[in-house]
C-alpha cells in the first residue's frame, strides 16, 4: 500500500484501525514495527537497512507502534513515549550520521492515539 507525504501528514487513527481491519499486509511500500530502534547495533542496523531500502526503490512508509504477525497487523498498541520530538530528533540524527549519501524527504510524523500513547 502506497502512502502520499500528505497522507501522511494527515493520517488519523481511523486509517490506520483500517489497516488491521483490512488485513493490510506489509509490502515494499510499507513496514510495521512494534517498537523504536533503540541503541543497540542490531536494531540501529535494521532501521538504517529499512529506510535505505526505501530511498533505494521508490519510497515507503513504516509505522512503529503496530504489532504484525507474518506481516499482517494484528494489534496496534502504539508506543509509550514521554517526548515524542526527542525521539524523532534521535532518529534524524541516526540518520544523518549513519548513512551516506545522506538520505533526504524521511519525515516522521507522530500520531496520538486515543490511549495516548504515539504512534511514528
Amino acid at each position: 500500500m502506497f502512502f502520499t507525504l500528505n497522507e501522511i501528514k494527515n493520517i488519523t487513527e481511523e486509517r490506520i484501525n483500517s489497516l488491521k481491519e483490512n488485513l493490510v499486509a506489509e509490502d515494499k511500500h510499507l513496514e510495521y514495527k512494534l517498537t523504536l530502534p533503540n541503541e543497540k547495533y542490531d536494531d540501529k542496523k535494521e532501521f538504517l537497512s529499512d529506510v535505505s531500502s526505501f530511498a533505494n526503490a521508490d519510497g515507503g512508509v513504516i509505522f512503529f507502534g503496530i504489532k504484525a504477525k507474518n506481516g499482517i497487523p494484528e494489534e496496534i498498541p502504539g508506543l509509550e513515549i514521554d517526548n515524542p520530538e526527542k525521539e524523532i530528533l534521535r532518529l534524524e540524527n541516526l540518520l544523518r550520521t549513519s548513512i551516506e549519501p545522506r538520505i533526504s524527504g524521511v519525515v516522521f510524523h507522530p500520531l496520538k492515539l486515543s490511549n495516548s500513547r504515539f504512534l511514528m
